[in-house]
């Protein structure tokens, strides 16, 4: 079978129709979706809350969280929705806000921010959330288990708090958007790294496409205290012929109405395969701006490839490994239980780093993985633990040569938003193999 990847420069690969366990992807939809329709009806029929209209009758400030250029939520036409209802309630413009929920992710540029907020990026007034800036964050206290509810300060201004998102696999917090908007999308480094942390101690089979697991009680908990009062999620899915359209939108309560738009991201998303495969080629579509972000390829294959097994990752990641943690190049490909030593030695000081190195050293013990990639050298690669290919055809043979002439190979299309379960395995659990 001939399969090609959404990437210029990076060439097909002809895989033999008797190695093919089969080719799996999330499902697509008609690209004529009507997003305006989707977004006012759920506006109209908000889950577990008011009408947003009613909560902002008191004309007090309003902010309004949106996540950044990493993630492909179309904010403008949700902001098109959501201005004339504000400011129909009484709430004038002037007094509406918006922060940009990047957690530990780079700036977006002025184009980036243009493309993300359309119109809004001048007209209304904008802010970029920095974690690392303590005169920035407020503290709320801590949780019952200890965790730091350190977020922006400006959600401790403002009258309401509406989170703009958009629902989908997730590594540690089960399914992205939701309370993810504020931790740790708005969360000081304290709280964004305790929580980065906790999920490395977990493996991916225990937290992937599981809703409310312990991370994500933890951030609704923190969220909550923090002053998160309503969102507006979309659920994305590929559209043909090309690009993502709206699927559903959910509006209301972060956590009731992020439950049910969790049903319909898990019923897209979710593919089952009958077993895992000795070899799993991935993309990481749409994850693919450098390597913190198109490890997401690597935590969906981890959750198809056999103990011992072969994963090949094919992605463009056109601005390297991750320029705001330096830490995984210097640290280099480190066993899993040496990460944990020399974070609770502090001797890697940058938490959320070691926190992706570990969900990498955990991925590497279960399998060998091969890099294909025209934004990450072979130097670079090397360094993550890797084996870099100059092709997915020579990373294909490199894995036959390991794995035997007869392996199988599973071939996951869209690694950065799809969720492999395995037929016969228990969801939430960690493989008895593995």
């Amino acid at each position: 079978m001939h399969i090609s990847f959404p990437y210029p420069g990076i060439a097909p690969v002809e895989i033999p129709d008797a190695n093919l366990l089969g080719v799996y992807e999330p499902q697509k939809l008609d690209s004529s979706t009507d997003a305006a329709g989707l977004i006012a009806n759920a506006l109209d029929h908000p889950i577990g809350a008011p009408r947003i209209e009613k909560l902002a009758a008191s004309g007090k400030p309003v902010l309004i969280l949106s996540d950044d250029g990493t993630r492909g939520t179309p904010v403008e036409p949700m902001l098109d929705a959501l201005l004339p209802r504000l400011t129909g309630a009484g709430v004038e413009e002037r007094k509406i806000e918006v922060l940009i929920a990047k957690g530990s992710h780079r700036a977006m540029n002025e184009a980036e921010l243009k493309l993300k907020l359309g119109a809004y990026a001048q007209r209304l007034q904008v802010h970029q959330h920095d974690y690392l800036d303590s005169e920035e964050i407020h503290d709320w206290g801590k949780l019952d288990d200890g965790f730091p509810v350190l977020a922006n300060r400006r959600l401790r201004d403002a009258g309401l708090v509406i989170g703009l998102g958009h629902i989908g696999v997730h590594r540690i917090k089960g399914f992205s958007g939701g309370s993810k908007i504020v931790f740790p999308g708005c969360a000081g480094y304290e709280s964004a790294a305790a929580n980065h942390w906790l999920g490395a101690q977990m493996w991916a089979e225990q937290l992937m496409g599981v809703r409310d697991n312990r991370l994500r009680q933890r951030i609704d908990d923190a969220a909550r205290r923090a002053g998160l009062n309503y969102i507006v999620n979309l659920v994305l899915a590929p559209a043909a012929p090309g690009g993502e359209a709206i699927a559903g939108c959910f509006a209301g309560d972060p956590v009731e109405a992020h439950r049910r738009g969790c049903q319909l991201a898990e019923r897209i998303y979710a593919v089952e395969l009958p077993r895992r495969a000795e070899i799993v080629l991935v993309d990481s579509h749409p994850a693919d701006r450098d390597f913190w972000q198109s490890a997401k390829g690597i935590y969906c294959g981890t959750m198809a490839v056999r103990r011992n097994g072969c994963m090949i990752l094919v992605t463009s990641s056109p601005e390297g490994v991750a320029e705001n943690h330096p830490v995984l190049l210097e640290q280099g490909s480190l066993p899993y239980d040496e990460i944990v030593r020399r974070v609770e030695n502090r001797e890697i000081r940058d938490v959320m780093g070691a926190a992706v190195m570990a969900y990498t050293a955990q991925a590497l013990d279960h399998a060998d993985i091969i890099l294909v990639s025209s934004g990450i050298c072979p130097a670079e690669a090397r360094q993550l633990g890797f084996r870099p290919a100059v092709s997915v055809q020579t990373a294909l043979a490199m894995a036959f040569l390991r794995q035997g002439r007869e392996a199988q190979v599973a071939v996951l299309r869209s690694g950065g938003s799809l969720l492999p379960r395995i037929a016969g395995e228990a969801v939430g659990r960690r493989p008895a193999a593995a």
